[in-house]
């Protein structure tokens, strides 16, 4: 169980960050419009996100809902969030610098070596442990928005309200042939909502595969503003060396 938790709490906000070109999304082709938005939100630097993301797995379903900030030029965020795996409950903070992810949650607490209260994580190691790539642990949007780049097929869905702005809803089916053969994934989808006011207001991806269906929506503001991240003291922190966790084995 703490090894599926500790799964969820790295899990990749990179796919749910995005952003927006201009007003005139709405007269763009679909395909150019997503390209726009992920080009524009490079430039603005950084954004605050609200994440809701869901894995339904074996008839368990973990949940992750939380708020944050990631500042791309730095490579610097964090998250502070709750997570639900079945009957299972707790709070967790999440604070990312460059290819190291810091994690604070009272489900590792004891696990810990005494004195500490953060797990550092180094996403490269932990991807290749896993037989997969760093861009799905990592919470640097600048990953995600390479990833939309890349798309091929972009449809137009129709125009939404997403909290209070007036939006349109792009769709785009994600190449599971792509992704790293670990993740098994049968198929999956890209929603993009991008504003009257040129910005993406709402990401969501889904993919699924034979037993597992993941959800990750994220509903993004401030573009560009000032992202301010305490990254926890060395003497606070137990490094795995991406090596094994304290009670969870490797």
């Amino acid at each position: 169980m703490r090894r599926a938790v500790l799964a969820f709490l790295v899990v990749p906000l990179a796919v749910a960050a995005c952003g927006g070109k201009s007003s005139s999304s709405k007269s763009q082709d679909p395909l150019a419009a997503v390209k726009a938005a992920a080009a524009k939100t490079a430039a603005a630097g950084s954004e605050q996100l609200s994440l809701d993301a869901t894995v339904a797995t074996s008839g368990q379903t973990i949940s992750l809902k939380g708020n944050g900030g990631f500042d791309s030029k730095a490579h610097l965020g964090s998250m502070h969030a709750t997570l639900s795996v079945g009957s299972i409950n707790g709070v967790l903070e999440e604070v990312s610098k460059g290819t190291a992810v810091y994690v604070k949650s009272d489900l590792l607490s004891a696990v810990l070596p005494a004195g500490k209260t953060w797990i550092q994580l180094d996403l490269a190691k932990l991807a290749k442990s896993q037989g997969i790539s760093s861009s799905l642990f990592s919470l640097d949007p600048s990953q995600a928005l390479a990833q939309l780049q890349s798309l091929k097929n972009v449809t137009k869905v129709g125009t939404e309200q997403v909290g209070g702005v007036s939006t349109t809803h792009y769709k785009a089916a994600i190449d599971v042939a792509k992704l790293p053969s670990a993740a098994k994934a049968s198929a999956g989808t890209y929603d993009v909502w991008i504003g009257d006011d040129g910005y993406v207001h709402r990401v969501r991806a889904t993919i699924t595969s034979k037993s597992t269906t993941a959800t990750v929506s994220t509903d993004l503001s401030g573009y560009g503003n000032k992202v301010t991240v305490a990254v926890p003291p060395a003497s606070q922190v137990y490094d795995t060396h991406g090596a094994s966790i304290p009670g969870l084995g490797g």
